[in-house]
């Protein structure tokens, strides 16, 4: 009985790494969605800020996904227990901030340079974790963690030469520290029992309301928002970016993350790059013809291929290492 029971936590656990591995297919294609929607934007709505246009997209992407979720878990808000409230609002926060302070330090550094120290979260979860749990990390994760900001690094072109410890690349820094925070905030043991789909929703409806504030905050109007999405291109991507890149990637996150620990999770999101690097070599010049907009295709370098050689390696690492549930 003891053997069954140790074989079905395994196996569930195989599982969690495989929907988390597969998450990253979502979260690399909403690169490129995302940067199309914003370019085609600008050629409708030239005269608003992309720190405008930033918020009204993410207030608009949350807002149709908590719609999404609405019909299945509208019967259950009267029963939202306070580990619920907690959960969601806390997994907002950091995903607000973080997703906020990431724009915000890529209108000031280099692209290169934001995907790498983004990619700093890859340290920080394992710290939390560690700090958390009084218990120092495996040399195994500790390895899987140089890999990463190794591969990054060769992702990142040019990251050595625009280097500088300015204001974007410290604002960036500290988004990864809220992005760390968010991954670690999934798996706190008090949340075990939460219904994870009535968290997803709760945490979308806040999202939305975070950035709705935001847009009005940054100098956004109603006619603006107008000219975002007069087009059925522009809702096509939006609707893309929805569809694919939230609703599925966040309500596996939330439910199968907790299977896992956080510095495995934190290690497997790092496919995300590698995945956003393969879809931009292509995607961009299709969706470009689609939509009428100038955006050329990323070429494919022997650094990219190393970099993302690199990041599979670590997360085979933290995805085959033999591990029980807690």
């Amino acid at each position: 009985m003891e053997l069954s029971a140790t074989s079905s936590a395994v196996a569930l656990i195989r599982k969690a790494r495989a929907l988390l591995i597969g998450s990253t297919l979502f979260w690399g294609l909403s690169f490129p969605l995302m940067r199309s929607l914003e370019l085609a934007q600008k050629e409708h709505a030239s005269g608003v800020s992309d720190s405008a246009v930033a918020c009204a997209d993410m207030a608009v992407r949350f807002a149709v996904a908590a719609l999404i979720f609405l019909p299945f878990y509208a019967r259950h808000l009267r029963s939202v227990t306070w580990k619920e409230w907690s959960q969601a609002i806390g997994l907002a926060f950091f995903a607000g901030m973080g997703l906020y302070l990431q724009t915000l330090g890529l209108a000031w550094t280099d692209a290169s340079v934001s995907a790498f120290l983004t990619q700093l979260y890859t340290l920080l979860v394992p710290l939390i974790v560690a700090l958390r749990d009084r218990r120092p990390p495996t040399l195994r994760v500790m390895g899987a963690c140089v890999l990463v900001l190794i591969g990054v690094a060769l992702l990142s072109p040019g990251v050595l030469d625009h280097f500088n410890l300015g204001p974007g690349a410290l604002v960036i820094i500290i988004s990864a520290g809220f992005i760390a925070c968010q991954i670690v905030w999934v798996e706190r043991p008090i949340y075990v029992e939460n219904r994870s789909g009535l968290v997803t929703f709760l945490m979308f409806a806040f999202l939305s309301g975070f950035f709705f504030l935001g847009y009005f905050g940054v100098g956004g109007t109603v006619e603006h928002v107008t000219s975002l999405y007069e087009t059925p291109v522009l809702w096509g991507l939006m609707l893309a970016l929805v569809l694919f890149c939230t609703v599925v990637n966040f309500w596996i996150m939330n439910a199968w993350q907790r299977c896992v620990s956080a510095t495995e999770a934190g290690l497997i999101y790092c496919l995300e790059p590698v995945v956003a690097t393969v879809f931009s070599a292509f995607l961009p010049g299709w969706l470009s013809h689609l939509a009428g907009f100038s955006y050329p295709n990323e070429v494919l370098t022997w650094t990219l291929f190393a970099g993302g050689a690199l990041i599979l390696v670590a997360t085979m690492l933290v995805a085959t290492e033999k591990r029980t549930a807690d």
